[in-house]
């Protein structure tokens, strides 16, 4: 029963009728056609907003780059308090103690760890739905071999981050 939504809910995702989802299976990620999705900006695609700037591994990436930001605001903010006062520093805002060292770790770390929760429900869910396409011999193995191996990636880096989580405090 579980399988069987999956299999409605990859049409519903494709814009297609659940009847006709035998004749017809993709994982292509862009089809959405319950959205009207426009272009962003005229030298990109909105397959390549969704495909690239929208992956998982871009969001990583990003994110990498927000947390040096906030690395620097912090050594900023530490080298201004010589030559601020405290009024001012306070008006910037988010440049107290507790927000910088506690704040910043937190909020980054969580935004990740959501990311790479969802990573590993996608996974799950697609090769869940692999499994019964193959069952009903919709896709060949080899779909269903780097469904199961992105699976099982996206298992051990969530499970491998949740180790090295922790909430600073």
């Amino acid at each position: 029963m579980v399988l069987c939504c999956f299999v409605a809910i990859s049409g519903i995702l494709q814009g297609t009728p659940v009847t006709a989802l035998r004749a017809q299976h993709s994982f292509d990620s862009t089809k959405m056609a319950d959205l009207r999705l426009l272009t962003v900006h005229p030298d990109e695609p909105i397959k390549d907003t969704l495909q690239e700037r929208f992956s998982f591994d871009n969001s990583l990436e990003r994110l990498n780059q927000i947390d040096k930001a906030l690395n620097s605001f912090r050594v900023l903010t530490e080298k201004s308090k010589s030559v601020l006062d405290n009024k001012t520093l306070s008006e910037v805002g988010n440049t107290d103690w507790d927000t910088q060292n506690l704040g910043f770790t937190n909020w980054v770390s969580s935004v990740e760890g959501t990311l790479r929760k969802q990573d590993y429900q996608i996974n799950k869910l697609g090769y869940q739905l692999a499994q019964k396409l193959y069952e009903d011999k919709a896709i060949p193995q080899s779909v269903l071999n780097q469904k199961q191996a992105a699976y099982h990636k996206a298992e051990k880096d969530f499970q491998a981050f949740i180790k090295s989580f922790s909430v600073a405090d």
